[in-house]
């Protein structure tokens, strides 16, 4: 298998090649207020890197919230009242999701990160439990009447 990740301004895919066959997802990026990237946990906090591994964004992280299923809610504390919150399913290697705050205080940021895992977490609960959206499975063997 060949892994690639090409960059496009702040938007970053990455590309892999297994059997002949080209696979292809969007990997870490800033639009706007969103921020999307992975978790590495290294010396004891958090950064976040891009699909390639290289680091995003490492500064002062704090666990906000563990949850039962290995979840994190999860803030970066940027100077000038930024923070950096969102939410993750594991502290190392898996998918944040989250936003930047501008204008804000610690205790105001600890609830938008909660909120925001809150969130997020349903949707992922509604997505394992309808992946396809009320599409049928291909691997079921049931295809649309077209």
């Amino acid at each position: 298998m060949e892994t690639k990740c090409e960059r496009r301004g702040q938007l970053e895919i990455g590309i892999a090649t297994h059997d002949g066959h080209v696979f292809a997802a969007f990997g870490s990026s800033v639009n706007g207020h969103n921020v999307t990237g992975y978790t590495r946990h290294r010396n004891g906090s958090i950064s976040l890197t891009r699909w390639d591994g290289s680091t995003m964004l490492a500064c002062r992280s704090e666990v906000i919230r563990r949850f039962l299923d290995g979840s994190i809610a999860l803030m970066f504390k940027l100077t000038q009242g930024r923070f950096v919150i969102g939410f993750a399913l594991g502290d190392d290697g898996m998918l944040f999701r989250g936003e930047l705050l501008v204008r804000c205080d610690q205790a105001r940021a600890r609830k938008e990160a909660v909120a925001l895992a809150e969130y997020w977490s349903e949707i992922d609960t509604e997505d394992e439990a309808d992946p396809w959206h009320g599409e049928p499975d291909e691997a079921e063997g049931k295809y649309p009447d077209w």
